[in-house]
């Protein structure tokens, strides 16, 4: 909300300069975001009095004007296709300055004299967006007689500073002109005064006849409408279409304006529509129906739900309520009648259609929020009078409604004791009702209890614990005093069991050389398939890029842009990693569950040492061997197995393997396919994602330490011939179930294919480790053991070298 200075001071004069008021605003409890000073960096700006224009006749685009600036007449040179005769305008005379520091001097534009400047709105500061259409392009020219000579921002209402307030949720009273006087007031003091609205109803014999009726009192509560007949489509005042473009709206005309502007000044969104367009004598509201169709203002049709609610003329829609309205009733150059809209709409129902249709207005974040009762009468009023005034219309009739507004004031009691408790303070009963008092909150004192009457405006103070808070605001954060809190027992404060296990993944894989990178959540609809079986992702409704614009699946696609981003600049070796979240989508409307993960990546040479010239490829196995010091640390090694897999076809068929805790996939590690990896410009790459939630699952009971036996182990080597597909997991898990006792470790340490093997067939050799730790073992022992093991893997189909 963007709040005027010179406005505000039209409601409660405050006699201060802007940057005390914003501070002491923001020390209330609101933020004031930025101050925008339209004074800054202008010098010597006059309104100015065209009295003749002729045609450059040197150039095509230029005129020359003769200009009154009050105590001379000069000689400009102008480029603004709408210059003319008989206008006002606004004129840096020579010295002057702009903003951006821009020199206004005496010049020669082809041939002829040039003394000042006639200025755009755009040339004094003000955004594109916000400039009127028939300005833009353009110079600036008054609706108005102005005084020449005069200071041109004064007649421009451009004498001011705007704040721009950054307003939390529970502050929707702050979202207009009123709330922000009744802030002001409450840090200030002194009296706020609305505007007036003294206008004239004229018998109308078609007023009786037009009637409202709400469908649905879910719906919409309060429906009310007056209607103002023989309006005149023009461009508003100066000072509103000023006041408008100040708080970042861009005037349209006298009509849009006005409604616009009412809601800036009572936080009340107002609708106009064109009364003989709208094709009935009635307006009634209820909820769309599954899949009913209307075409809005934007020239698109919408497919609306059952939960959107619609505003009909009792046949079809005519708006989306509280949203935008229809293309066929709005008000156009030719409307002569109109019906002024003020109503009480479903504030659930609001933002659930605001969001899903992408369609964000001032009007639809008040209404989101809940508007007050209080000003619903009042902002209708108020829009009548100023038609009647700046339209030239007449107003037809009283309102016309239906439903019911609640204003009645809520009631809430507190003791001086409760506020005091909470705040560490000893204020008196007399003091907590002033500060009360100044926010328009009317209180009675009975005792030590203040009962505090609610006016609808301020509808977010519900509970105790508001009231006291509002006092703390205005009495003041900074006279709360200092106190150390009190407490029975002292606990130590520690790490989690999480948060200690994060700690040694992280401290193991930087030991290991990886570096931690850090990603956007977001990446493109393309990556958001790679390296996950998921094919969608959770989009997002306004995606700041292409490249940002689905909820991500998987955390390499990420690290694969980073290794590149590496390897364009000279650095062949990147060993990465990231801990953060993916996220799996579960359809529309539903939130997406989120997964911790941990992916990391390979590429190039590792434990490079240069003196000795070795290195280590990143290749599978260092990726594998990374994957299991991981799970080393942590304490679940025993309970982690390795699938080959084909993975995903980004991945190598051959080199893939999925992680398994228990009968749990938890992550997959292996080579990135060449195809994949030559497309992205790396070499040999190797990848791994885990899930870490699974891992953080796994508690690790007491540690139980033995002593280390004084007793020798033995070893025995046994080479196995076995078809290609199997694995070396599968030949150490039957050793493990076979080996009943003294089994300490096994181990493959050779892999072989070629000569003296068959096709299709490779031989492994393993190394098996027996241990008793109470004696030293004897060959008989080791053979009892030991055979069980060769019939078992001879029964799986291995056969003995």
């Amino acid at each position: 909300m963007r709040v005027s200075k010179e406005w505000l001071n039209e409601w409660i004069p405050v006699d201060v300069s802007i940057d005390e008021l914003s501070e002491k605003i923001t020390r209330g409890g609101i933020e004031v975001d930025d101050i925008i000073d339209y004074t800054e960096g202008i010098k010597n700006l006059v309104v100015g009095y065209v009295e003749s224009v002729e045609q450059h006749p040197e150039a095509d685009r230029l005129k020359i004007c003769q200009v009154n600036t009050g105590e001379e007449t000069n000689q400009i040179v102008c480029g603004a296709p709408n210059v003319k005769a008989d206008s006002y305008v606004i004129v840096s005379k020579v010295g002057g300055r702009l903003p951006g520091g821009i020199k206004i001097k005496r010049a020669k534009l082809r041939g002829q004299v040039s003394e000042g400047m006639i200025c755009s709105l755009e040339e004094l500061g003000i955004p594109e967006d916000y400039v009127p259409k028939e300005y833009q392009n353009g110079i600036f020219m008054f609706n108005e007689d102005q005084n020449i000579g005069t200071d041109a921002l004064s007649a421009l209402y451009l004498d001011d500073q705007v704040m721009d307030f950054d307003l939390t949720p529970n502050r929707k009273d702050a979202l207009s002109m009123a709330g922000a006087a009744y802030e002001t007031r409450a840090l200030f003091g002194g009296k706020v005064k609305r505007p007036e609205s003294p206008l004239t109803e004229h018998e109308d014999k078609e007023s009786g006849s037009f009637i409202i009726k709400n469908e649905d009192t879910e719906a919409v509560s309060y429906y009310g409408a007056r209607i103002v007949r023989d309006v005149e489509i023009k461009p508003a005042p100066t000072w509103m279409q000023v006041r408008l473009i100040k708080a970042g709206i861009r005037p349209i005309n006298n009509v849009v304006d006005i409604s616009n502007y009412v809601l800036l000044e009572f936080g009340q969104p107002l609708h106009m529509f064109d009364r003989d367009k709208i094709g009935s004598n009635e307006i009634v509201t209820r909820f769309a129906r599954q899949d009913e169709e209307m075409a809005t203002l934007d020239g698109k049709t919408r497919q609306l739900k059952d939960s959107d609610i619609v505003i009909t003329n009792g046949r079809e829609p005519i708006a989306l309520a509280g949203v935008m309205g229809g293309d066929f009733s709005e008000v156009t150059g030719a409307t002569t009648n109109v019906i002024i809209e003020s109503a009480l709409f479903n504030p659930v129902s609001i933002r659930k259609t605001s969001n899903r249709l992408n369609l964000r207005s001032e009007a639809s974040a008040r209404f989101e929020k809940g508007v007050s009762h209080e000003f619903v009468l009042e902002a209708l009023d108020r829009a009548a009078y100023l038609l009647e005034k700046y339209a030239g219309g007449k107003v037809a009739g009283g309102v016309v409604s239906d439903g019911g507004l609640n204003l009645e004031n809520s009631e809430i009691s507190i003791t001086k004791t409760f506020i005091n408790n909470r705040l560490g303070m000893e204020l008196s009963t007399e003091e907590i009702a002033e500060s009360l008092l100044k926010l328009g909150l009317e209180t009675t004192v009975e005792g030590e209890t203040l009962n505090i009457s609610i006016p609808s405006r301020r509808d977010d103070l519900k509970i105790k614990e508001d009231i006291t808070e509002e006092v703390a605001r205005i009495y003041g954060y900074d006279a709360l005093p200092s106190s150390l809190p009190e407490y029975t027992a002292i606990t130590p404060g520690k790490l989690t069991d999480e948060q200690k296990k994060i700690r040694i993944i992280r401290h193991q894989l930087e030991s290991l050389g990886l570096s931690q990178a850090i990603n956007y959540a977001l990446t493109s609809r393309e990556k958001s398939t790679q390296f996950t079986d998921r094919t969608e992702g959770l989009e997002l409704l306004m995606p700041m890029s292409e490249d940002h614009a689905v909820l991500r699946n998987s955390m390499i696609p990420h690290l694969i842009d980073n290794a590149v981003y590496n390897m364009n600049r000279q650095q062949k070796n990147v060993q990465l990693y990231e801990m953060g979240r993916v996220f799996v989508s579960r359809g529309e409307g539903n939130q997406p569950e989120e997964i911790e993960m941990l992916g990391g990546l390979l590429a190039g040479e590792m434990n490079q040492t240069d003196w000795l010239g070795t290195s280590v490829p990143a290749d599978f196995y260092a990726a594998k061997g990374i994957v299991e010091s991981v799970f080393e640390k942590l304490g679940v090694e025993h309970n982690i197995s390795y699938r080959q897999a084909e993975g995903f076809k980004e991945m190598h068929p051959g080199r893939t393997a999925d992680i398994y805790m228990g009968e749990e996939k938890i992550g997959f590690v292996g080579e990135v396919h060449p195809k994949y990896a030559d497309d992205n410009d790396l070499n040999r790459t190797a990848v791994f994602e885990l899930d870490i939630n699974a891992l953080l699952s796994v508690k690790n009971g007491i540690i139980v330490y033995e002593q280390l036996s004084k007793y020798p182990t033995i070893t025995r080597d046994i080479a196995l011939v076995v078809e290609q597909s199997v694995t070396a997991d599968e030949l150490m898990t039957t050793v493990k179930s076979a080996a009943k006792k003294y089994l300490e470790d096994v181990f493959v340490f050779d892999v072989y294919e070629g000569e003296n093997v068959e096709d299709g067939m490779k031989s492994v050799a393993l190394r098996l480790t027996y241990l008793n730790k109470e004696q030293t073992l004897t060959d008989e022992e080791i053979e009892a053991v030991h055979n069980p093991v060769l019939e078992a893997l001879e029964q799986d189909g291995a056969a003995i070298r």
